[in-house]
C-alpha cells in the first residue's frame, strides 16, 4: 500500500499503458466476431427464404421428378452461393433421394437424424456445417425444408447446402484490415500514454521547481528579516564612532567610515529590495491607498536626491505649474509606495547621467496624469529596453560597469505601479538619454 501511495501516479500510468491497447484490441475483436455472427444469421435467413421459394415453385410438380431437376438446375446455374440442393422422399426409414444437383446422389438413402426432425415436426432446420475434406475448410448452411402439394401435403424434403466462402474471405480480409489499424492504433496510444507519462514527470518536475522555489523565496524573506536587526546595530555602531564616542577621529579613520556608511547604505538598499520582491511575490505587501497630489512627493524626492545631482554637477528642473493647473489634480495611490517609486526612476536617473540633467513634467490626457521623468543619460539599446523590467536583469556596458544595483528596483518598481493601477512606460536612445513616464487615473471629484 506504501508503495501504491508513494507512486500513485506511476501505477496509474501504467495500468493505462496496459488497459487501453488490451481495451482497444478486445473491442476490435468482439466487434469483427458480432459482425460476422450477424453475417451468418442475414445468409441463413437468406438459405430458408430460397428453400421457401424452391418449394413454391415445385409444389405443383412434386411428381415430376424431371421437372424438379430442371428447376435444381436453374438455381446452381443462377446462385453462386448455392452449392448444392437434393430433394428426397420418404422411403421406408430413410429418405431416398429423387432429383439433385449432383447425380452422383440420385437413388441414395440418407437415415439423417435432422431429415427426420424436419418431416416429424413439418419444419425447418437449419445447421452449420464444415466441409474438412477441401484443402481449405469451407463453412455452409444446411437447410432442411418439407415439400408440400397444392393440397398441402408433406410429399418430400429439400435439402439445400449454402456456402459461406464469400462471406468468410470477407471476413478474413476485415480481421486483417483491422488488424493493421489495430496495430497502428495501439502504437499511437502507447505512444500517447508514454508521453502522458513524461507529461507527469514534467508536472513532478514542475511542482518541485515550485517547492524549490517556494524554499528560496522563504529562504529570502527570513534572512532578509534577521539582517535588518545587525545592519541597525551596524549602522548605530558606525555612527558613535563617527561622532567620536569612543575617542577622537581622525581624517583618515573618518575616510575609511565613510566608506563603511556608503556600504552599509547599499546592503541596507539591498535588503529593502529582497524583501520588497519576497512580499510582492507573496502578495504580503499593504497598500494604503488615499486621495493624493502627487507634486508634493516629487518635491520631497528632489530635495532628499538633489545632493546626489549636484555632486555630479546635474540639473534636476521642476515646474509643475507650467504643465499643470493651479487646481492639481489627485491620484488614488499609496503615498510611501509612490515616494519609492519616484525616489528609484529619479535616482536611477541620476545614477545613469553623467552630463546635462534631469527633467520632470506632467500631462493630463483622457483623464489620466502622467508624470514624465527624462534625462541626458547614456540611453539603452531597443533590446535592452525590451527586458529592462525584467527581475535581476541589468545592462552590462562600459559605461554601467561601475555603476552598483541588483537590477531589482525596476521590476519592484513596475509591480508597485500595476498593483496601484497604474503603468509605466519608457523611451530610450543610446547616448541620448532616456524617458520614463508613469500614468495613473484622475479622481474626478463629485459635486
Amino acid at each position: 500500500m506504501k508503495f501504491l501511495k508513494d507512486n500513485f501516479q506511476f501505477v496509474y500510468s501504467l495500468i493505462l499503458i496496459i488497459f487501453i491497447p488490451v481495451a482497444i484490441v478486445a473491442n476490435t475483436l468482439w466487434s469483427i466476431q458480432n459482425t460476422q455472427k450477424n453475417m451468418d444469421a442475414e445468409l441463413q435467413r437468406k438459405a430458408a427464404l430460397a428453400e421457401d421459394v424452391f418449394a413454391g415453385a415445385v409444389a405443383d410438380r412434386l411428381e415430376n421428378e424431371a421437372a424438379i431437376q430442371t428447376v435444381i438446375d436453374q438455381i446452381i446455374k443462377s446462385s453462386m452461393e448455392v452449392k448444392e440442393i437434393t430433394v428426397l422422399r420418404p422411403q421406408d426409414d430413410g429418405f431416398i433421394v429423387i432429383a439433385s444437383s449432383d447425380t452422383k446422389n440420385l437413388g441414395l438413402i440418407y437415415k439423417s437424424l435432422q431429415n427426420t426432425i424436419s418431416w416429424v415436426q413439418n419444419e425447418s432446420v437449419a445447421s452449420l456445417t464444415i466441409d474438412s475434406q477441401e484443402t481449405n475448410p469451407e463453412r455452409f448452411w444446411t437447410v432442411i425444408t418439407p415439400l408440400s402439394n397444392l393440397s398441402g401435403q408433406n410429399q418430400a424434403l429439400v435439402n439445400m447446402k449454402v456456402s459461406l466462402q464469400d462471406i468468410d474471405a470477407l471476413t478474413r480480409k476485415t480481421l486483417s484490415q483491422s488488424l493493421i489499424f489495430l496495430v497502428i492504433t495501439v502504437f499511437f496510444v502507447l505512444l500517447l500514454l508514454i508521453n502522458h507519462f513524461r507529461f507527469f514527470e514534467y508536472a513532478v518536475l514542475f511542482q518541485r521547481l515550485k517547492e524549490v522555489d517556494k524554499m528560496k523565496d522563504d529562504f529570502i524573506s527570513i534572512a532578509s528579516h534577521e539582517l535588518k536587526t545587525p545592519m541597525a546595530a551596524i549602522k548605530g555602531y558606525l555612527s558613535m564612532i563617527f561622532e567620536g564616542v569612543g575617542g577622537k577621529v581622525d581624517q583618515k579613520a573618518r575616510d575609511h567610515l565613510d566608506k563603511a556608511f556608503a556600504n552599509v547604505r547599499r546592503l541596507d538598499v539591498l535588503v529593502n529590495e529582497l524583501l520588497d520582491v519576497s512580499r510582492l511575490e507573496q502578495g504580503r505587501m499593504q497598500f494604503d491607498m488615499q486621495p493624493m497630489d502627487i507634486t508634493k512627493n516629487i518635491t520631497e524626492v528632489i530635495s532628499e536626491i538633489k545632493v546626489k545631482a549636484d555632486e555630479k554637477k546635474l540639473t534636476i528642473k521642476y515646474e509643475p505649474d507650467n504643465s499643470l493647473n493651479k487646481t492639481r489634480p489627485n491620484i488614488f495611490v499609496d503615498s510611501d509606495k509612490i515616494a519609492q517609486v519616484l525616489d528609484n526612476l529619479l535616482g536611477n536617473a541620476i545614477k545613469y547621467t553623467f552630463k546635462g540633467g534631469v527633467e520632470i513634467s506632467h500631462q493630463v490626457e483622457d483623464n489620466h496624469l502622467k508624470t514624465i521623468i527624462k534625462d541626458t543619460g547614456i540611453g539603452m539599446s531597443p533590446e535592452d529596453r525590451k527586458r529592462l523590467f525584467e527581475k535581476f536583469y541589468r545592462i552590462q556596458n562600459d559605461q554601467t560597469i561601475n555603476i552598483p544595483g541588483t537590477g531589482l528596483g525596476l521590476w519592484i518598481t513596475r509591480e508597485i505601479i500595476h498593483r496601484m493601477n497604474g503603468e509605466i512606460y519608457v523611451d530610450s536612445m543610446k547616448d541620448v538619454g532616456s524617458q520614463f513616464t508613469i500614468v495613473f487615473p484622475i479622481i474626478t471629484e463629485k459635486k
